[in-house]
């Protein structure tokens, strides 16, 4: 009989080649844009040739700004990473550890902030909080003057992403509550202990390693952040970094590759530096032998009368954040409600029409089929292909391929986009609704190989095991025994990517060009333009389109836990 290793080298397939052909194209996909941003800032062209310089790191760094840009950068990532977090802890233990009412159906509530994408975030309170025409500051105005809140703010910023980062952090810190036993709280809660103590001295220390991940991650998204900050910050000439490399490579001419490509090195030192903390305190989460993959009973402590006013600001958050924005994108999309704010207009359905009829728009909604469909599927096969070799196999080189391939999780989208841009500008795909699928895929693996990693780890080895011992191939094992008992997570991240990707703004403004714009692009397009009603239209075909996949991506997670 053979054993398990002997069987692993029949065929032409073997973890070996396995892995060689992730670290070729993994490799290729982020080390090669990688070398291009360091290439970039290194050389000049002069009379057509390219010349080794360290001009324009003299140029950057030597400038008080960039210190002042790069600060206002940390401090927005900090601030949103402790407004959102906070809130999505607090709101997660309310629902997993206390007898909040409606604490179940949270994250159900908790998806539909998730379904508006940043930019109609940002779009909608600017509708509502502009200082000039905002429609709630019209409403206070008799009562505290006119402009009294002002959504173009560095606070306005930061409070916008994180109403709509929170939901991401709730859902995190939910999957990681429901899985730790409670038994520790219920005995601190027998031995006299208020819940307040408890929580502080018994929930927060378990939930460490937890809490940092997340909060890695929730940083990580507000160095990248474009969106919010480009409708909000650059009025109020409030840059960060994500900004000021569009700036400098998409919006002034001439443009200043060299100079972005500065600011792109030092995101990419703070990414590998972000990657490896991200990986340690995930590595060392086993050390809490309190959290297994068990689920527990929920509501284990009693609030009192604050269970209500617990249960009340959180749905009057989702419906403040989620619902309200909701309603308004609709109303103004039939033109019953139009910008300056104004009512009493009949419905039509005339945006709507215009979408479909436009020969600009119809090639944007073909343009974001192809990336989101294609995108999203690149994404999930290459993650599928590294996530088994990373943990069902113990070839020499797996922890490097893991490692390549998680670090474009930490890179800012505009940054990515110079590396990608720099690689591809003298090939027949720059330009073209192809790059984008590359950057996408590109950007977005390390999104697809986590929700990959945990449906595979739940497949115990003896079934491969027993595949092997009858004779399969390496092959044969992964088509016919993996693949089939990872469908419902393989279905859940290509649900999720393709959210996803609908809501992606950073990349298709740096890449896109004339006939390659995505929806997302000619959204932006019809807002400087000032027709509210084409981009609120938009907004809520996207909202519609996102709905079907946010619930199978759910479903799917839930299926996911009976394998």
């Amino acid at each position: 009989m053979r054993t398990t290793e002997q069987s692993l080298t029949i065929g032409w397939l073997t973890p070996r080649r396995l892995l060689l052909v992730a670290i070729v194209i993994v490799g290729a996909a982020v080390l090669v844009p990688c070398a291009m941003l360091i290439f970039e800032s290194l050389t000049s062209l002069n009379k057509g040739a390219r010349q080794v310089t360290m001009q324009h790191y003299a140029d950057v760094l030597s400038q008080y700004r960039t210190y002042e840009l790069l600060g206002r950068t940390a401090l927005f990532s900090i601030a949103m990473t402790l407004v959102a977090g906070s809130c999505g802890f607090l709101f997660a233990w309310l629902a997993v550890r206390t007898n909040t009412p409606g604490g179940r159906f949270m994250p159900i509530a908790v998806l539909i902030p998730y379904l508006i994408p940043p930019t109609l975030g940002a779009v909608c309170w600017i509708l509502l909080l502009s200082p000039r025409n905002g429609i709630i500051n019209e409403a206070i105005a008799p009562l505290v003057g006119s402009g009294f809140f002002n959504i173009y703010s560095f606070t306005g910023m930061v409070f916008v992403e994180a109403l709509y980062t929170f939901p991401l952090a709730f859902i995190f810190f939910y999957a990681a509550l429901s899985s730790v036993d409670p038994v520790l709280e219920e005995a601190s809660a027998a031995a006299g202990a208020g819940v307040f103590q408890t929580f502080c001295k018994i929930t927060l220390p378990r939930m460490l390693p937890t809490v940092i991940s997340v909060a890695t991650i929730l940083f990580i998204i507000g160095l990248e952040s474009f969106d919010v900050a480009w409708f909000l910050g650059f009025p109020a000439k409030i840059y960060i970094l994500s900004i000021e490399v569009f700036l400098l490579t998409r919006y002034n001419y001439p443009s200043d590759i060299g100079g972005a490509a500065v600011y792109g090195v030092i995101a990419l030192i703070a990414a590998l530096l972000l990657v490896q903390l991200y990986r340690r305190v995930t590595a060392n989460d086993r050390r809490f032998v309190a959290i297994t993959g068990k689920a527990y009973r929920l509501g284990t402590l009693d609030i009192g009368r604050f269970r209500w006013v617990a249960s009340g600001a959180f749905y009057l958050l989702i419906a403040f954040i989620g619902v309200l924005p909701l309603l308004l994108l609709f109303a103004i999309s039939l033109d019953t409600v139009t910008w300056p704010f104004s009512v009493g207009n009949p419905p039509s359905l005339g945006n709507y029409q215009w979408i479909l009829s436009d020969s600009e728009s119809r090639r944007a909604l073909i343009n974001t089929a192809i990336v989101t469909l294609g995108g999203a599927t690149i994404a999930v096969i290459v993650g599928f292909v590294i996530s088994y070799v990373c943990t069902r196999t113990d070839v020499r080189g797996r922890g490097l391929l893991d490692y390549i391939a998680f670090l474009p999780f930490a890179f800012p989208g505009s940054v990515l986009a110079i590396g990608v841009i720099s690689t591809f500008i003298n090939t027949p795909i720059y330009n073209t609704v192809w790059i984008m699928v590359l950057a996408f895929s590109i950007k977005f693996m390390p999104y697809s190989m986590r929700n990959i990693n945990n449906s595979i780890m739940q497949v115990h080895r003896e079934l491969e095991e027993a595949s092997y011992v009858a004779g399969g191939t390496m092959l044969e094992t992964i088509w016919k025994v993996m693949l089939p008992l990872v469908i419902p997570g393989l279905v859940a991240a290509w649900s999720l990517l393709f959210i996803v990707f609908v809501r992606q703004f950073s990349l298709p403004v740096m890449l896109s060009s004339p006939g390659s714009q995505v929806t997302t692009i000619m959204l932006f397009q019809e807002w400087d333009a000032g027709k509210m009603g084409h981009v609120a239209a938009y907004g809520v075909l996207m909202v519609l389109v996102s709905f079907p996949f946010i619930v199978a991506a759910r479903i799917m997670s839930r299926r996911k836990g009976l394998l």
